[in-house]
Formats: structure tokens, C-alpha cells, sequence
């Protein structure tokens, strides 16, 4: 008898504590863990460079067209950079303001930086394979794509922008469908300009443009061939 009140007695206080587990399985199973809790972003920070802000700031004093500067990472071009009222000014003017036949490399006077398309243009010389654009001419074998594929540009001493090549191609004269020179494109055109570029493409670089990019159009001349311009399009991946 006394066995059996005792067993009745354990039975009554589980039964009443049992709640308490209850309570406490469940605060422990929603309890966020290191695994689940995703760390706090950090805010971007603003990379400067300080020896091309004070660069800038020079140039800027020797020619208020001046905009900044593009360097190939493989160093094949490293050029100042200008913008004109006009697209005529820079074919016979060095970045400096000085008249000079090989010209300077330059932004088409309509663009403003935050284009989807920047255009620039720059002489190719037929006597100097390292003047302006002509090192360009490189990349028309796929040999020399992957050594010169990225390109920086300058526009300040925070602006500062990493191109990656995705397409180079000739632009025949007065083509209706690669027209590389529209600082921004509806969606329509787009289309049909990029599959024109595609088909003209040189070789198949991996890389491809979208109505989401932002990309430059380098243009220059051809040897021999007045009726073609050799293009260059990048698109931004930093900035």
C-alpha cells in the first residue's frame, strides 16, 4: 500500500512539471545560432587614390577638358583623356591644349559619365605602333586578348573604374546595325545591335554585354581600310 501511494505521488509531481520541459524545448529549438544569424555588412568604403588626385588637379590647371586618364593593365596604352564641345577638336590637339597631329584620346562630346555607353576615340599612326590606339591592332589576333583584356580608367581620385574586354570587332562605315556610337540604348536596339556585334566579333572572348552594363566603346582607325573602324567594347566590373 505504501509502495503504491509513493508511485502515485512521483506520477502527480512529473506530471505537474511537466510543462516546464515543455517551455524550455521550445525557446531552445527558435534560438538563433552562429550558423543561422548572418553577420552585419560593412559599410563600402571609399577607395582614393591620392597621387592621381593630385595629378588631376595639375591637369586639370593645363587644360579644363581634361577628364582623367586610361591605363591598360598590360601597359600598352596609358593615356590622358579629354573632352571637346565637338568630336573634330582632339583629332589635331594633344591632351595638354598644344596642336599635334597624332591628337589625344577622347570622350564623344555628348556623354556624361554615367552613360551606359562611353565612347572614346584615338588615332591610329602609322609609324608609331605605340601612339594613341594603335596598340588596339593587337587584339584583333585572340592571341593577344588575354594579356591586355583589362583597362582602368581614372575620372578622379575616387572615380576610378576596371573595364574587362568582351568584343572586338570592324565597324563598317555607315552600317545600320553596329552602331557602337549611342551613348545609351533602348532595349529594341539593343538587341539588335549586340547580335550584330556578335556575328562580327573576331573571336569569342567569354565575356558578353547586357542592357544592365555599363561598358566604353574604343574606336579607332584601320590600316589601309578608310571604310572600317577597328571597336573595343569593355564592360565595367568595378565602381
Amino acid at each position: 500500500m505504501i509502495g503504491l501511494i509513493a508511485v502515485s505521488l512521483i506520477f502527480m509531481m512529473f506530471w505537474m512539471i511537466r510543462p516546464l520541459f515543455s517551455e524550455k524545448a521550445i525557446v531552445t529549438e527558435f534560438t538563433p545560432t552562429a550558423e543561422t544569424t548572418a553577420a552585419p555588412l560593412a559599410s563600402p568604403e571609399v577607395t582614393e587614390d591620392a597621387a592621381f588626385a593630385a595629378e588631376y588637379f595639375q591637369n586639370k590647371q593645363i587644360n579644363p577638358e581634361y577628364i582623367g586618364k586610361m591605363t591598360f593593365e598590360s601597359g600598352i596604352i596609358a593615356q590622358n583623356l579629354t573632352q571637346g564641345t565637338d568630336n573634330e577638336k582632339y583629332l589635331h590637339t594633344a591632351w595638354d591644349g598644344t596642336a599635334n597631329h597624332v591628337g589625344a584620346a577622347y570622350l564623344d562630346y555628348r556623354n556624361v559619365l554615367s552613360d551606359q555607353n562611353l565612347i572614346f576615340y584615338g588615332h591610329y599612326h602609322y609609324d608609331d605602333p605605340a601612339a594613341m590606339f594603335t596598340p588596339l591592332e593587337r587584339l584583333i589576333d585572340q592571341s593577344g586578348y588575354q594579356a591586355n583584356k583589362y583597362i582602368d580608367i581614372k575620372f578622379s581620385g575616387t572615380d576610378i573604374r576596371r573595364y574587362v574586354i568582351t568584343d572586338v570587332f570592324y565597324y563598317e562605315m555607315n552600317s545600320d546595325t553596329l552602331k557602337y556610337y549611342k551613348p545609351n540604348y533602348d532595349g529594341d536596339f539593343f538587341i539588335t545591335y549586340y547580335m550584330a556585334v556578335k556575328q562580327a566579333d573576331f573571336y569569342d572572348t567569354g565575356e558578353t554585354l547586357t542592357m544592365n552594363d555599363h561598358w566604353i566603346s574604343l574606336q579607332t582607325c584601320v590600316r589601309n581600310h578608310d571604310e572600317l573602324r577597328e571597336i573595343v567594347l569593355a564592360k565595367q566590373i568595378t565602381q
